[in-house]
């Protein structure tokens, strides 16, 4: 399956099958997918930083947009492979076993509405900014609760649905703290 077919995995559990058939190697999904898309936010951290924070916020510096994207690139790079590790513990909490395979190939590609969101930074219109965040936030909601049946082949609904809450919760958690260190620079000391 291609990255190209994403699109397809929003709406049907078949398509993660596919997926899972395929067998994409971690490796190979973390340079060809997770490496190129957690780039994204990064990279509209600098622009926005220099940008639309160099007229909000003043007296910030543009290295401290500067370091802050990078300490969200290595945050990003880590978090999902942690994440995959959190997915494969909360499926065993509920005696559900998955391959490191699949739990990562749902790590790696539940971000990807996340980080094309932050093309949004382009723009400085907050609202505009805010719903672009929000419909990749839904995005990736949507793709953790398809993926979680679909990759992990869970016929019982509770079960994958109650996977699916706590893998949500997680993700969020970790959103946030990323979100933190993308905004860093604004939150600090003038």
């Amino acid at each position: 399956m291609s990255i190209l077919h994403i699109h397809k995995l929003f709406t049907s559990t078949q398509s993660w099958d596919s997926l899972s058939h395929t067998q994409p190697s971690a490796l190979k999904l973390f340079f060809l997918l997770v490496v190129p898309f957690s780039l994204i936010p990064p990279l509209m951290i600098e622009y926005a930083g220099h940008h639309i924070g160099a007229s909000m916020f003043p007296n910030v510096p543009g290295m401290a947009w500067s370091l802050a994207a990078l300490f969200f690139l290595m945050a990003e790079l880590l978090t999902v492979p942690l994440m995959a590790w959190a997915i494969k513990s909360v499926a065993s909490s509920k005696r559900i076993e998955s391959s490191d395979r699949d739990v990562f190939s749902l790590a790696a590609i539940a971000p990807v509405p996340l980080w094309l969101s932050s093309l949004v930074l382009y723009y400085d219109q907050p609202i505009l900014i805010v719903a672009g965040v929000v419909l990749g936030l839904v995005g990736s909601v949507i793709l953790i609760f398809r993926g979680v049946q679909g990759i992990l082949k869970i016929d019982e609904g509770l079960i994958a649905m109650d996977i699916a809450y706590t893998v949500t919760a997680l993700g969020l958690i970790a959103w946030v703290v990323l979100v933190m260190l993308g905004l860093l620079p604004a939150l600090g000391p003038v």
